[in-house]
């Protein structure tokens, strides 16, 4: 009989970053070590900056689209929502579907308590999930990154290197 290898779990990675460039310069290091098999994803906060600019923020918006598609890939999703408790949250790449979808008539992302439901559904522990939320907040940027503990551990390295 042969041995067939277990699926294995995937694991997920959470890096915060105060400012866009070191933001920048961390997926231009995933980019080049070629992290195929993991799916990243960008949460960040634009609070009440736009909240009477639609122009502005329609700007920022295209900007910011722009700057994830360059960064992670032409197919990356990206979008925006408010959320009541925080502000005006966007996110890119592979857990925009998941913000987006629908619990009752409205998507989660916008739910209070929806940004933190989603980072436990990936796994993420109570406390971390709880400080994530919390530096979001404040206007820090999150890499979230999903895949085989393997490449979860050497981005891990690199990145906090």
């Amino acid at each position: 009989m042969m041995n067939i290898p277990k699926p294995e779990h995937k694991q997920v990675f959470l890096n915060a970053y105060i400012q866009i460039s070191e933001l920048e310069n961390a997926l231009k290091l995933i980019r080049e070590m070629g992290f195929d098999k993991m799916t990243l994803s960008v949460i960040g906060n634009l609070g009440d900056n736009y909240i009477d600019d639609p122009k502005g923020l329609e700007f920022i918006e295209n900007k910011l689209r722009l700057f994830f598609k360059e960064l992670l890939g032409q197919n990356t999703d990206f979008d925006t929502f408010y959320n009541p408790e925080m502000g005006r949250l966007f996110v890119a790449g592979f857990l925009v579907s998941t913000f987006l979808n629908p619990v009752g008539k409205r998507a989660i992302g916008v739910l209070s308590g929806g940004p933190y439901g989603i980072l436990r559904g990936l796994g993420v522990s109570e406390e971390e999930a709880g400080a994530s939320v919390k530096k979001l907040n404040e206007g820090t940027y999150f890499i979230v990154a999903r895949g085989d503990r393997l490449d979860i551990e050497k981005l891990k390295n690199k990145l906090r290197n």
